[in-house]
């Protein structure tokens, strides 16, 4: 079926059948247009070879640099709503491919973590992932996608999450109230004492609340379990120095020190 319209004398032709196509396609197209923009964006970061440099390349890389990790995370909070909001189902693993694929420039492996939450009596998605193209210029993305009245949106964000860090994430269990709650840790890219941060979040329905952190630990480790959380870390930057572990129980609407003890000289 086609319908005409009459333009400067001439007649125009539509194709309904086209024109109702492109309008149900248009979700996964535009999804897919931001994940491939936000990955050419990132890839603009990686300098050329020496001899195909161009003179003017310095000053345009330090300004990608400035701009292009925030711009690639409003392309990608984009893309994934278009993408969740088509009639198909998505799973975790989908959405943690699409998003490895417009990160992954070169060869670096984006860190990129998606897990299946429910607050609220809803489905949601917990959504973790980091732009790393420089140590200076790395921002972190933590974030949980659900449905507000039946359709997609970002219920709550943290946009510079772990800056020039690292960035890994893990589900721990439930609050008491059924809460999702999880761990983000991260250290300092290029430092030389592998300082490390974390955080335990709370998806408390409307935002993420910060229930326990620690930040700056001189070659810190952790260890999570099920039930408690162990860490370790110097306490100072230069000899003398101790090796220091707090070892923190988690219960189930709190995350508590339960052991405390120093190694000399380790």
């Amino acid at each position: 079926m086609v319908v005409t319209r009459a333009t400067l004398g001439r007649p125009v032709v539509y194709s309904l059948f086209l024109l109702t196509t492109t309008f149900i396609l248009s979700p996964a197209i535009r999804a897919q247009s931001k994940f491939d923009e936000a990955h050419a964006l990132l890839q603009e970061l990686f300098p050329k070879p020496q001899g195909n440099r161009d003179p003017s390349d310095a000053a345009k890389v330090a300004n990608l640099m400035n701009s292009a990790p925030q711009r690639a995370q409003q392309l990608l909070s984009k893309a994934m709503l278009d993408l969740l909001n088509t009639r198909t189902h998505h799973t975790a693993e989908e959405l943690h491919q699409r998003l490895t694929t417009a990160l992954q420039v070169d060869q670096y492996r984006p860190q990129v973590f998606v897990f299946t939450v429910r607050s609220g009596g809803r489905d949601a998605y917990l959504i973790g992932y980091n732009t790393v193209y420089c140590v200076s210029c790395s921002r972190g993305w933590l974030g949980v996608v659900g449905r507000i009245n039946g359709v997609y949106k970002i219920l709550t964000s943290d946009d510079n999450a772990f800056p020039n860090q690292s960035l890994a994430v893990v589900m721990l269990g439930p609050t008491g109230r059924g809460k999702p709650r999880f761990l983000a840790q991260g250290t300092n890219w290029g430092d030389a004492h592998n300082r490390l941060a974390a955080t335990v979040y709370v998806f408390d329905d409307a935002k993420l609340q910060n229930v326990w952190s620690v930040a700056d630990l001189p070659q810190g480790t952790i260890k999570v379990t099920p039930t408690e959380i162990e860490i370790s870390f110097l306490t100072a930057l230069v000899p003398p120095w101790s090796e220091k572990t707090e070892i923190y129980t988690i219960l189930p609407e709190q995350i508590k020190l339960r052991q405390s003890f120093e190694r000399a000289n380790p």
